[in-house]
C-alpha cells in the first residue's frame, strides 16, 4: 500500500506571526517561478516582493532549493486536495470513476497548473533534481493514490486488477492525456467536436471492460 509522504520541507516550526511571513514567501517565490522559471526566480526577489528579509528565507527554508521545494509541495498538496483521488470502496465504481475523471479534467487543465508544467519541464534538463523531487510529491504521489483505490476494488473482487499501478496510469492518461497536451500547447483543450461527456463516457467505459471480472 502507499504510504503517506510528508511534504512539508521547513527547515524550522514558525510562530502564528511567522506563518503569515513564511506563507507571502512562498506566495511570491510560486508568482515569481511562474514567470521565470526556477533559474530565473531569486532570493533577492522573492524578499522584494514580501517587504521581509533574506534571513527570514534562510530561517524557514535554508536554501533557494528548500524554498522551491516548500512551495512546490504546497502546491501539490492543494492539487491533490482538489482531484480528491477516491480511496473507499465504491459500491458504484462507474460513477465514482467518472465524478474522478471530471475533477480530474478540470484540475489539469487549469491556466495556472500549466503554467507551472510548462516552467518545469523548461528547467527539468538543467535541474535534474528538482525534475525528479516534482514527479514524486506530485504525478507519482497521485498515481500511488489511485492505484491502491483500484488494488481494494481487485481484493474486493470489483474488477479483475491484478497491476493497479499500471491501471492508474492508464486511467489517468485516457482522461488526460489529450486535453493536457492540448492545453500545454495553448490550444482548447476541447476543440468543437469533442464532446466532454461523451469523451469521459467513452473512457470509462473502455477502462472498466478492460478490468472487468
Amino acid at each position: 500500500m502507499m504510504k503517506k509522504i510528508k511534504l512539508s520541507f521547513s527547515c524550522c516550526p514558525a510562530t502564528p506571526r511567522g506563518e503569515l511571513r513564511r506563507d507571502a514567501l512562498l506566495d511570491a517565490a510560486r508568482q515569481i517561478f511562474l514567470e521565470k522559471g526556477y533559474s530565473g526566480t531569486s532570493i533577492d526577489e522573492v524578499v522584494q516582493r514580501t517587504g521581509g528579509s533574506k534571513a527570514s528565507v534562510y530561517k524557514y527554508f535554508g536554501s533557494k532549493e528548500g524554498l522551491f521545494a516548500e512551495m512546490f509541495g504546497t502546491h501539490c498538496q492543494v492539487f491533490l486536495a482538489t482531484l480528491q483521488i477516491p480511496n473507499e470502496l465504491s459500491d458504484n465504481l462507474e460513477q465514482t470513476l467518472t465524478q474522478f475523471a471530471e475533477r480530474v479534467l478540470v484540475a489539469f487543465v487549469d491556466p495556472e497548473r500549466i503554467a507551472m508544467i510548462r516552467a518545469l519541464v523548461a528547467e527539468a534538463a538543467r535541474f535534474p533534481d528538482l525534475a525528479e523531487m516534482a514527479y514524486n510529491t506530485g504525478p507519482k504521489y497521485g498515481l500511488g493514490l489511485l492505484a491502491d483505490f483500484l488494488q481494494r476494488h481487485h481484493q474486493a473482487g470489483v474488477i479483475n486488477c491484478p497491476h493497479p499501478d499500471i491501471a492508474a496510469i492508464q486511467f489517468m492518461e485516457m482522461i488526460k492525456g489529450h486535453v493536457q497536451w492540448r492545453a500545454l500547447l495553448g490550444l482548447p483543450a476541447f476543440p468543437d467536436h469533442l464532446n466532454r461527456e461523451n469523451y469521459i463516457k467513452e473512457a470509462i467505459r473502455v477502462f472498466l471492460r478492460g478490468y472487468q471480472v
